[in-house]
């Protein structure tokens, strides 16, 4: 049988300095950040939304934020046998505007 798989999508910067970071918290409703595996980086999320996308686009243009610099994560915990994943069309949107590589990330059990 196949189940279907509920996911998570997440917009990522995936190289922040500092001040990025805390501006992103503060002028994208729902974006964090936590420290990268690089140095003195950081990694800022945002739940990829349709009330979101304004911003993130807003925030990716005014902080000269490279392409190669970002992704969309997509990511379950949910653990079946075999799987089907539905991804949410505003992936395909955000990627029109923001053309970025995608991450899968899912839990196996």
């Amino acid at each position: 049988m196949l189940d279907s798989v509920a996911v998570a999508v997440d917009f990522r910067f995936l190289q922040l300095d500092k001040l990025q970071a805390i501006t992103l918290a503060r002028e994208v409703q729902g974006a964090s950040y936590c420290p990268a595996v690089s140095e003195h980086r950081f990694v800022g999320s945002v739940p990829l939304q349709e009330r979101y996308l304004d911003d993130i686009n807003h925030f990716f243009i005014r902080q000269k934020v490279l392409e190669s610099e970002c992704d969309i994560l997509i990511s379950s915990q949910q653990q079946a046998s075999l799987y089907s994943v539905n991804v949410p069309a505003i992936v395909n949107r955000m990627l029109k505007d923001i053309d970025c590589a995608v991450t899968l990330s899912f839990g196996i059990g």
